[in-house]
């Protein structure tokens, strides 16, 4: 698979160059793959940092690898503050499980099978939150499975994940795969070839300019997962480019770009950048001065024909701040994007505001997290995710890349878990406001309980009941197990 098409005056790209370059950096490094965006450990992650037990951590760009895992986990183990409730011991246990190798300094494996997933869905319709953050897998009316197995190779020259999944429907049955990407890196830079999922943003149930809502990516991406610490300030950075569909109804096969900042200033703030852009694709313009004019802004809403206009570009900030108070820790946490730029700045802006807290007073089981987003604007309608020129919007394969809600819309989400050792019950709310060009509300109720059945299988069990145009009710069963 070529990333860029034979007529575009950038570089060629190829599965074998790109291998052929890692073997070339990886004689003095080791590649590490990548910790699944589904994985609980994350939440596991944000209570710890919510907490005040780890103070170097920069979980709003996801994935992170396995050895920045690892590295939290030992900052975690190190630490000498007040002490450890049974949920952080409980918690610190599931991380050390997972990260035994790269904690004993075991960096070449091959597990063939490292995590198996099945999960039979029953739905009333086609729901629409029933679809939202699948990784675009569609969830259709009556009984639906799928079954995935991971893979995983991990050693000093390559790193290798494959991911296949079987789809299964009444009427039909599709094989994909779901993850497939190798990757080494060179110190700390991690140079990545393939498809995995990923996530911008501090939010967790929705995410303005990258998310898991649409099927995941094949990208060529340079990042670093383990920060930089020069001063003290801990630096992440992510670039990365891919060839979206061949099938649009406006551009086929445009280049999506996106370019991501993360600096940690201070022990309990973290700030992001990021943009991503839309250009190129049949019979428009893919060289250097495209991609340079499109990382600047340059030509963006200017009275000229839409050839010489760089392309749909997103640019926005985030901001994340943990306050681990004894009495009640709290995050708090806000994310602006603007649509569209003028005089190199955007607007049309799109606003995510969120709270987390790891436990409510004494109640040490209970957690509790909120979040409510809203790109309405009052004199430009329809912004968000559309374009002029790429028409099918911000979008792949039918599915929109950034917040599933879309544009023009308000959106609350209540979230409350409570831990029960090996069982854990979360109760969700989400009241979904859409103001153009039709206005409604929808809602959704949902209530989730997994058991640890062993130290290497869960059970989940959920129930959503959805009042859209028309009811819904969903029923949810999955079985993970890690070999």
């Amino acid at each position: 698979m070529r990333l860029w098409g034979a007529t575009s005056d950038m570089i060629q790209f190829t599965p074998i160059s790109f291998i052929l370059l890692l073997l070339f950096f990886s004689a003095s490094v080791h590649a590490s793959t990548y910790l699944p965006i589904d994985s609980r450990l994350y939440n596991d992650l944000r209570f710890l940092e919510a907490e005040g037990v780890i103070t170097t951590s920069q979980l709003a760009t996801l994935p992170i690898s396995r050895l920045e895992g690892a590295r939290l986990t030992k900052e975690a183990l190190n630490y000498t503050g007040t002490g450890r409730s049974s949920r952080t011991e409980a918690v610190l246990d599931r991380l050390q499980r997972e990260f035994q190798r790269e904690l004993d300094d075991d960096l070449f494996y091959f597990t063939p099978a490292d995590t198996a997933n099945v999960r039979y869905i029953n739905s009333d319709r086609e729901s629409f939150f029933a679809q939202k953050n699948r990784e675009g897998a569609e969830v259709r009316r009556g009984n639906n499975a799928y079954l995935d197995l991971t893979s995983r190779f991990d050693s000093r020259y390559l790193g290798v994940a494959v991911k296949p999944e079987i789809d299964l429907h009444e009427d039909a049955t599709h094989f994909t795969f779901k993850k497939a990407y190798l990757l080494a890196n060179l110190g700390r830079e991690e140079f990545m070839f393939g498809k995995e999922s990923a996530w911008w943003g501090p939010g967790q149930n929705g995410s303005i300019l990258l998310s898991t809502n649409a099927e995941p990516l094949t990208t060529v991406k340079l990042s670093n997962s383990v920060p930089y610490f020069p001063f003290g300030i801990g630096v992440r950075g992510t670039l990365f480019f891919a060839r979206l569909e061949n099938d649009r109804s406006d551009v086929r096969k445009p280049i999506l770009n996106g370019i991501r900042l993360d600096i940690k200033p201070a022990r309990f703030i973290e700030l992001g950048l990021s943009k991503s852009a839309l250009f190129g694709g049949d019979g428009r313009k893919e060289n250097p001065r495209t991609f340079s004019d499109s990382l600047l802004g340059i030509g963006e809403n200017v009275t000229s024909s839409n050839a010489n206009e760089p392309g749909d570009q997103r640019a926005g900030f985030d901001v994340k701040v943990v306050l681990p108070w004894h009495r009640q820790p709290i995050t708090l946490y806000i994310d602006f994007a603007g649509e569209d730029q003028r005089n190199h700045f955007p607007e049309k802006w799109f606003y995510v505001y969120g709270l987390y807290l790891p436990r409510v007073l004494n109640l040490d089981r209970l957690e509790f997290s909120a979040e409510y987003a809203n790109n309405k604007d009052s004199f430009y309608k329809g912004a968000w995710y559309t374009h002029h020129i790429y028409s099918q919007g911000y979008t792949y394969n039918g599915r929109i890349i950034g917040h599933y809600m879309g544009s023009d819309a308000k959106d609350l989400f209540l979230q409350a878990r409570y831990n029960l050792g090996a069982a854990v019950l979360t109760f969700y709310y989400e009241e979904l406001r859409k103001l153009f060009p039709a206005r409604y509300t929808w809602e959704n109720y949902q209530v989730t309980a997994l058991a640890e059945l062993s130290n290497s299988t869960d059970l989940t069990f959920s129930a959503s009941y959805a009042r859209e145009a028309d009811s819904n009710v969903l029923l949810e069963i999955g079985l993970r197990h890690r070999f």
